[in-house]
């Protein structure tokens, strides 16, 4: 869906910075159709929070295809539920369920199907700007995709040498079959999210609460032009400066009352620009006309999605078998 860099569960969560366009081949006899007009919000109010607004959002169950457990089009068809399989074909059925299969889920500030409190939309919720500031909650984010893993430790404990050899095994075909997804079956659904991404963050009124919003960051010290990258800055300035960085690596008292500062401030200009409010409704009424337009190449990307699915779980015992093991190093923001 967009550019991706690992992020420290050892079930490998994504992160990404911006959207990127992409030449991508659309699941249906035409391209997508990514004509949309131009929408008139005016100041509506922010939403309860960023997963509320997504969660009511015509395009997120397309974005959450592959995964999500429950996105309501493929249940319980995702990256995670096939690593689970992979473990259980390989004799560790403990081990899948508890995430140990680095797999990418994107955790990107612009990401169309779960998000965090922050992103494009600044920092919606002072309440949690106050007590965690950008502090990752991986669990939180993949509870919303309907799954169920413990928290990151950072010490993950060091599995049997066999069990081991099946995670490496594992990891290299589910990033196989991610990799031969994305440029097939869920193809048509990255270009229309990237078109809906590049159409909010051009959008007159988002560009304009977004300038107001970095207004109200200067005037309290702090220098950023756009929202999304607030995230980045603050991990890499609470860790260090220095990767690879890890959610569960420990951060100093210093560190972390510096980094809930930007947030409380983000929260504030947030709150007093309406960047929130504009910016998911003008996102809701550019995902439902890209939504209408394009039905025809959703529904067949959802199909062949999941034919491809029950095509690769068929194929576990044997990819098992001619899987290279290769070795993952510790997940990380860069």
């Amino acid at each position: 869906m967009r550019n991706r860099a690992r992020l420290g569960l050892r079930l490998g969560l994504a992160a990404c910075c911006c959207a990127a366009l992409a030449a991508c081949t659309a699941g249906a006899p035409k391209g997508p159709d990514a004509t949309a007009r131009t929408p008139s919000v005016g100041r509506p109010p922010p939403p309860s929070s960023p997963q509320a607004a997504l969660s009511s959002e015509a395009f997120t169950p397309y974005a959450a295809l592959g995964q999500s457990n429950n996105d309501g089009l493929a249940p319980g068809e995702s990256d995670f539920a096939l690593a689970v399989a992979c473990m259980t074909a390989a004799g560790y059925p403990d081990s899948a369920s508890s995430g140990s299969v680095p797999i990418a889920i994107s955790l990107s500030p612009l990401n169309l199907s779960f998000a965090q409190p922050w992103g494009g939309w600044g920092y919606l919720g002072t309440a949690d700007a106050e007590q965690y500031g950008f502090r990752l909650q991986p669990g939180s984010a993949l509870s919303e995709l309907g799954i169920d893993v413990p928290p990151p430790t950072a010490s993950p404990p060091n599995p049997p040498a066999a069990e081991q050899t099946a995670l490496e095994k594992c990891s290299t075909i589910m990033q196989n079959w991610d990799n031969t997804v994305q440029k097939g079956p869920l193809a048509s659904i990255k270009t229309l999210s990237n078109d809906i991404a590049n159409d909010v963050l051009h959008d007159a009124a988002v560009k304009a609460a977004t300038r107001a919003w970095s207004a109200c960051m200067a005037k309290n010290g702090y220098s950023f032009s756009q929202p999304q990258g607030v995230f980045i800055q603050e991990i890499q300035a609470m860790h260090g400066g220095k990767g690879p960085i890890s959610p569960a690596d420990p951060v100093s008292a210093s560190a972390n009352q510096a980094q809930i500062a930007v947030a409380v401030t983000d929260a504030d200009c947030t709150q007093s620009t309406d960047l929130a409010g504009i910016f998911f409704a003008v996102q809701a009424s550019y995902e439902q006309q890209l939504v209408n337009a394009n039905q025809q190449a959703l529904a067949a990307a959802v199909r062949q999605y999941r034919a491809a699915y029950a095509k690769e779980l068929a194929k576990l015992p044997a990819l098992l078998r001619t899987a290279k093991a290769q070795p993952f190093g510790k997940p990380a923001v860069k």
